[in-house]
């Protein structure tokens, strides 16, 4: 729960869904906006609580092998939750798409496409997830050889 809480925070107040007086967001939030930071802050806590540890500690090639993949599925949930932010910030605020498309571009093209931006960070989570419980699996009822 803590872990969710976090990430919800760090993803909604730079995007100002929650209001703040450091922020400000001059497009309103739209309530899919709300549903997505929703699911993909409860996927970053799953995620970041499930920690996998070797059956066999003294075992050492078990043991670099899992800080590996449990790094690389780390490296995942850091990126699903920046799809996330970019998912549900303000379209305008964002310096690279108004650079690139300009603000009607951002308006016209851009805003629409965040929903979808949106499933992708939800899409990358949960495969995120399904290999961390797939790791977990594997450490905590290890297959014998």
């Amino acid at each position: 729960m803590l872990f969710a809480a976090v990430a919800a925070v760090l993803i909604a107040v730079p995007s100002d869904l929650i209001d703040t007086p450091i922020f400000g967001r001059p497009v309103e939030v739209r309530w899919i906006d709300y549903v997505i930071l929703a699911v993909t802050s409860s996927l970053i806590g799953l995620i970041f609580a499930i920690r996998p540890e070797p059956a066999d500690p003294a075992d050492t090639a078990v043991s670099e092998q899992l800080a590996v993949t449990v790094d690389r599925q780390g490296t995942r949930t850091v990126w699903g939750g920046f799809v996330s932010f970019l998912a549900v910030g303000c379209p305008v605020c964002n310096q690279a798409v108004v650079a690139l498309l300009g603000v009607s571009g951002a308006l016209s093209w851009w805003a629409p496409v965040q929903p979808f931006i949106g499933l992708l960070a939800v899409g990358l989570l949960l495969y995120t997830l399904r290999k961390r419980l797939n790791t977990y699996k594997l450490s905590a009822c290890p297959v014998p050889a």
